[in-house]
């Protein structure tokens, strides 16, 4: 009898964990390719600003592959862009999700004319709009789509998300049961603590020797001496699968501290905006600068994101007594592969290092408003700002060439997270009134630039950005250069299939483009610098003058006629 009642009990608490981790309806959703799913990203994958937030599918390096629904709804929505998705269809399911597809070059025939229509009608490329119910119903299988690669894509692919349909959130869709065979567990590549008496943009993260023997990881040493009485812990790590060579983020992690539950996280379930905090869950100057994804075991002051327990745990771990704590780290997939380290940590006073914050240096608090002032400039970061206190080191430096109209705003190191956007406001020099409209505000952070035209206050003009870095003010005052490609004016298209134009701007980047064949708006698809239009009955055979419009940040415009024939 004790023993019936001991198997219940086993085979109820098994029930409990399989009913727990199978709370996503199993079978339901297809694979929406005809071909195996290999994948080249999972939902969590680190990216810069963003956990991965869905499955990239490989297309064996092709575009046009069929896509088809993978279960019965109807499209709820389609957006195109330049970058991002590209063009991407919604379809809503009757059990409570929604599925998307990202990267198509097209749509199955009847949305693809509706949506072309549309874009007539409006005069704009660009679209994102709902349907109802009843418009566009499809079935299991059926296929919506040829694969692409268009948007933020940078090869073949194709990409696919599973929300909630109520709350938006974005959910893993290999907890769905998707047909992806996975028997290998994660990899440990380092291990690594952090002195947590300073803000983790102070301290460099330590390194802490790791082996593997047969399957199993562990320390060099059995107690691992630490400078702190304070410390968190970092790992470098990835997942695997069986189906492709590719590396993959982890989905669970587990911090045990005297086999007692400290921090933990499961990458499901959030909404995409969500996702920069990102930014607050890895060493984020590692991974900019040496692009090695550390992630951390703990969590920062300003990371709200809620894939966190216990709910009232930073993960931190107090070794102010110095005494010796055991630590437990486990990884999984949701395969349930499981990685383990075992190994023990003291606090070390001896090996105790101290530092400083800069002279010149403003410290800035997380969950906290913060303003600095400099001679010439103004800058607001609202209580979102920050991940974790750090020193802010904030100066300017005289103008350097003719075109800039200010100091330029040494505003900290493009190697520091920024969550939500920031306010800049930057005096300009003397300026009529011709010049004040011909300025922008430009941001160099590490490789990336940006540009924008901000709003005058007096002499004073403001903007805002989601980087650290340089700012300055510029002079814009030369128009967009229009190059055609592959092709001159006068040409004879027999058999083109496309027609394309490259737009590019010395300082800032193309705000507007505008195409009229005979007078009539004829619609140019964009990726990068380049405008394409796609030879239609918007234009019929025989000679035709086409007149593009291209426009800069800062509103200089460019007007360039051509003529060409078409058989």
């Amino acid at each position: 009898m004790k023993r019936f009642i001991i198997i219940t009990a086993l085979l109820f608490l098994f029930n409990c964990s399989n009913k727990a981790q199978q709370r996503y309806p199993q079978g339901y959703f297809r694979n929406p390719l005809d071909i195996p799913m290999q994948l080249a990203a999972n939902f969590g994958e680190l990216r810069t600003d963003h956990f991965h937030m869905g499955l990239d599918i490989r297309t064996q390096s092709r575009e046009n592959l069929p896509v088809h629904a993978a279960a019965d709804g109807y499209v709820s929505r389609v957006k195109i862009e330049k970058y991002g998705y590209g063009h991407a269809i919604y379809i809503t399911h009757p059990n409570g999700y929604t599925t998307l597809y990202a990267h198509l070059n097209s749509f199955y025939p009847a949305l693809e004319k509706y949506l072309r229509d549309k874009q007539y009608k409006d005069q704009s490329w660009e679209q994102d709009f709902e349907l109802p119910a009843n418009l566009f119903p499809v079935t299991k299988g059926q296929f919506i789509a040829n694969s692409g690669n268009t948007g933020g894509s940078q090869g073949p692919h194709l990409h696919f998300e599973i929300r909630d349909t109520k709350t938006g959130n974005n959910l893993n869709p290999l907890l769905f049961g998707m047909p992806l065979q996975d028997n290998i567990p994660p990899i440990i590549y380092g291990l690594y603590w952090y002195d947590r008496r300073y803000s983790a943009y102070t301290v460099l993260p330590q390194p802490i020797s790791i082996i593997k023997t047969n399957g199993v990881y562990t320390t060099t040493v059995p107690v691992i001496k630490l400078g702190s009485p304070m410390v968190s812990l970092g790992l470098r790590m990835e997942d695997m699968n069986n189906a492709s060579s590719f590396k993959f983020g982890v989905y669970h992690a587990a911090l045990y501290v005297d086999d007692a539950l400290q921090f933990e996280f499961k990458i499901n379930d959030f909404l995409y905006p969500a996702s920069r905090y990102v930014n607050a869950g890895m060493d984020y100057k590692r991974w900019v600068v040496n692009k090695q994804g550390i992630q951390y075991l703990f969590r920062l002051p300003g990371n709200k994101l809620s894939i966190f327990t216990p709910l009232d745990s930073d993960g931190n771990i107090s070794l102010s007594d110095e005494q010796t704590h055991k630590i437990k780290i486990v990884l999984s997939d949701e395969k349930q592969n499981t990685s383990t380290i075992s190994f023990s940590v003291k606090y070390d006073a001896a090996s105790q290092k101290n530092y400083s914050i800069p002279a010149n240096a403003t410290v800035c608090d997380a969950n906290s408003l913060n303003n600095i002032k400099t001679a010439g400039a103004s800058i607001h970061f609202d209580e979102n700002a920050f991940y974790d206190a750090l020193p802010l080191n904030v100066y300017e430096t005289a103008s350097a060439i003719t075109k800039q109209v200010s100091p330029a705003i040494h505003i900290g190191d493009y190697t520091i997270p920024v969550h939500d956007d920031y306010n800049v406001m930057i005096k300009a020099s003397p300026l009529n009134s011709t010049l004040k409209n011909k300025v922008v505000m430009e941001l160099k952070s590490g490789l990336s630039t940006t540009v924008k035209k901000g709003l005058w206050q007096n002499d004073w003009i403001i903007s805002s950005f989601d980087e650290l870095g340089d700012v300055r003010l510029l002079i814009d005052d030369a128009p967009p250069v229009i190059v055609p490609v592959s092709w001159k004016d006068g040409a004879v298209f027999i058999g083109q299939k496309t027609l394309t134009v490259k737009c590019t701007d010395d300082v800032s980047s193309i705000a507007s483009f505008t195409a009229m064949l005979d007078g009539n708006w004829l619609m140019f698809a964009k990726k990068s610098d380049y405008f394409t239009y796609t030879f239609d009955e918007h234009c019929p055979a025989g000679k035709h003058e086409l007149t593009i419009t291209a426009m800069d940040v800062a509103g200089n415009a460019t007007i360039e006629t051509y003529t060409f024939t078409k058989q």
